[in-house]
């Protein structure tokens, strides 16, 4: 079973707390988000070299590390602008699969519909390459959107869900539609607020803006798969990490320590192939 291991580090020199993580929950595939820039002082190539990790890409956005024995087993086939990276992975000489690394489109510079074509062109890459292949398929990363986002639910958006059968199938008709269509299992809808040491609706990511209805705990950081995954993914090692051994990322008051870690918090999850 391999254990994968998914962060956005917000551009910030955390090569202790992320090699600690490898290390204390034996990560096989390393996916970090809006990884470090150029000239940051960076060491975390060289030091998960001592864990069996290396980097797999050049990509100044993400930062993918893999065991050493996975090698050409993963590859980057193609992307969609700096912002999606899609892989292919091959296991062993019978399983095949693929996943694609999102940093998603923010509110606060892109309105609904954009980010919604932005998820809709994912999910439609990813069918073009399951309608040759396979559909052992996953999305993760930082969607810079909540489960329940039209972005992330709707049937023209990533077309995510929180169910893994619709009526035991799994594709569902779309009102005004003749064909069933292909959804994601998001299965993060169960991991919102679950959390019993943490506030409620904790996730994430925290932020608020002092208005009358607010979330606090945004569920931004996901792992979406196709439901016909769901026997391979087991989800009670599903995990939204708040401490690195004895460090905590959050702050006395539950929100995120940013001077000590990111604006978000790790995601862990293991895929059986």
């Amino acid at each position: 079973m391999t254990a994968f291991m998914v962060w956005n580090v917000g551009k910030k020199n955390l090569d202790s707390l992320v090699q600690s993580l490898v290390r204390e929950h034996k990560i096989d595939v390393l996916l970090l988000v809006e990884f470090y820039p150029a000239g940051s002082g960076s060491t975390l190539s060289t030091l998960l070299l001592g864990d069996g990790l290396t980097r797999r890409n050049i990509s100044e956005r993400f930062g993918v590390f893999t065991r050493h024995g996975f090698g050409a087993r993963m590859q980057p086939v193609t992307a969609l602008g700096d912002r999606v990276e899609f892989w292919d992975w091959t296991p062993d000489q019978i399983n095949h699969a693929r996943f694609a690394l999102v940093h998603g489109l923010d509110r606060r510079n892109n309105d609904d519909g954009t980010r919604r074509v932005f998820f809709r062109r994912i999910a439609d890459t990813i069918g073009g390459f399951e309608a040759t292949t396979h559909r052992r398929s996953m999305v993760v990363g930082d969607f810079n959107a909540n489960p329940f986002e039209s972005s992330i639910l709707s049937s023209d958006g990533l077309h995510a869900i929180g169910i893994r059968k619709n009526i035991n199938k799994t594709r569902r008709l779309v009102r005004l539609g003749d064909v069933d269509e292909d959804f994601f299992y998001n299965p993060m809808w169960r991991k919102y607020g679950q959390d019993a040491a943490m506030e409620a609706g904790a996730a994430t990511h925290y932020w608020q803006n002092n208005q009358s209805s607010e979330l606090f705990w945004h569920m931004l950081d996901q792992v979406v798969i196709r439901p016909e995954e769901c026997d391979r993914f087991p989800e009670d090692q599903l995990r939204i990490v708040s401490t690195v051994g004895t460090v905590s990322l959050l702050s006395t008051d539950g929100s995120l320590d940013t001077t000590t870690g990111s604006d978000h918090l790790p995601v862990i999850f293991h895929w059986n192939l």
